[in-house]
């Protein structure tokens, strides 16, 4: 619920869909996400610099959790072993949902989405294990 007008981290949800069905994630810590532009700034001699943007095609993001159980872990072991296997691996979705001040809630779509663990944790005692897995995605699309 948004606190004095404002979003906050539990306003938003993420709902991960991969080929196999929805990857439930238990224990999400955090989820970051950035649009992919090219920036460009061309110098002139005899005028200010003039700012160009193009879109790149996609976004990137990544996001952490804490373990609790073997699902990433899990995940990644089938993928890889569907690689060696020469299968074809299927992009995904990633759908966010976030909850609005204002009203109804806003429902956005990664789409073309491929998953990377990044890092399966470091275990240490006497604290959590912390999985890392990044993505890219062909676009982001509002659904409502």
């Amino acid at each position: 619920m948004p606190q004095s007008g404002l979003s906050i981290g539990s306003d938003f949800r993420f709902d991960v869909y991969t080929a196999t069905g929805l990857l439930t994630l238990p224990t999400l810590l955090n989820f970051k996400k950035r649009k992919i532009t090219n920036k460009l700034t061309v110098k002139p001699l005899n005028t200010l610099p003039i700012h160009l943007s193009f879109e790149e095609g996609g976004w990137e993001g990544s996001f952490e959790v804490s373990r609790a159980d073997s699902t990433l872990d899990d995940y990644f072991a089938s993928r890889e072993a569907a690689y060696y296997a020469g299968a074809n691996i299927a992009a995904g979705v990633i759908q966010e949902t976030i909850q609005e001040l204002s009203g109804p809630p806003s429902t956005f779509q990664f789409q073309g989405v491929i998953l990377y663990f990044d890092n399966a944790g470091e275990a240490e005692s006497e604290k959590n294990v912390i999985q890392t897995v990044s993505f890219l995605a062909s676009t982001r699309i509002k659904l409502n």
